[in-house]
């Protein structure tokens, strides 16, 4: 079959986005939804990106947000695609705020000056809540804040294992630029032993007690990427619980730029940017 497919590619801190528009009609079958992906993301032999955001009509909201990873499989949220989804709807739409459902739940998305302002949500942090995600012996209600678990070559670790949209885990370094990442990824967040599904790897550095620099790498990606919205929001709320920083206002560097992460006492928000690169159109066989 061959698909003619209309997009927009977005960047938020690097982390780019395909997205398309079937608000009005269908584009992509839904069979060939992952395949597509597949197929577009690929750098250098494509259009190239991070995810293909998929825009449906939503009961509940402005649109829901379908996110398809570069190997073919659905994700259930994305911190930095989700302002790019809503740069783009508040352009279409005409507005300065929009609600956007995914499957980690409806999520809200106002544009404050130049930027996107993203309520990410409850941090999930017990075992119970996430146990899909971990083959591993701990009790319901065990907290996996900085808990000590054993990895292949890594040996024990101190980690956490949050879930913020996605699961993430969490470890602190000294220095993150000078940490070979594909280490990390080769034992924790391939491990399909442990984690099933795979997970997002984030090293942390702090470096003032309002400020860390995080390096992710992401599972259905299987990269690392120069910015991850919602595993710089997992390693905030950890940092600020850890009392590694004091502010609830935390500055997050990553490779592609910064963001801003707001903790309050049962909500997290990111605000970053989203930036449209250019729109085109695409023949895909599939």
């Amino acid at each position: 079959m061959r698909l003619i497919i209309n997009f927009v590619k977005y960047h938020g801190c690097g982390n780019d986005f395909i997205i398309v528009d079937e608000l009005d009609r269908e584009l992509i079958p839904e069979e060939y939804k992952g395949a597509v992906s597949k197929k577009i993301c690929r750098r250098r032999f494509s259009i190239g990106a991070d995810d293909l955001l998929d825009l449906v009509p939503s009961s509940r909201a402005d649109a829901w947000m379908r996110i398809f990873e570069p190997d073919g499989t659905e994700a259930d949220m994305c911190g930095n695609g989700i302002r790019c989804a809503a740069s783009y709807l508040c352009e279409k739409l005409g507005k300065d705020k929009v609600l956007i459902e995914t499957r980690a739940g409806l999520k809200e998305v106002a544009k404050v000056n130049d930027e996107f302002k993203v309520s990410m949500g409850k941090l999930l942090k017990k075992y119970g809540e996430q146990k899909k995600f971990i083959n591993y012996s701990f009790s319901e209600d065990d907290e996996l804040i900085d808990v000590k678990m054993k990895f292949p070559v890594l040996g024990e670790l101190r980690i956490s294992i949050v879930n913020t949209g996605e699961p993430h885990a969490v470890i602190f370094v000294d220095d993150v630029d000078s940490e070979d990442i594909e280490k990390y990824a080769d034992a924790i967040a391939k491990n399909k032993k442990i984690f099933p599904m795979g997970i997002s790897v984030n090293i942390v550095q702090v470096i003032d007690e309002k400020t860390i620099k995080v390096r992710t790498y992401e599972r259905g990606v299987w990269n690392e990427t120069l910015a991850c919205g919602t595993g710089s929001t997992a390693s905030a709320a950890v940092s600020y619980l850890l009392g590694k920083i004091k502010s609830r206002e935390v500055d997050v560097k990553v490779r592609g730029g910064r963001l801003k992460i707001l903790i309050s006492k049962d909500q997290l928000y990111m605000i970053g940017p989203a930036e449209k690169v250019f729109t085109g159109r695409i023949e895909v066989e599939v």
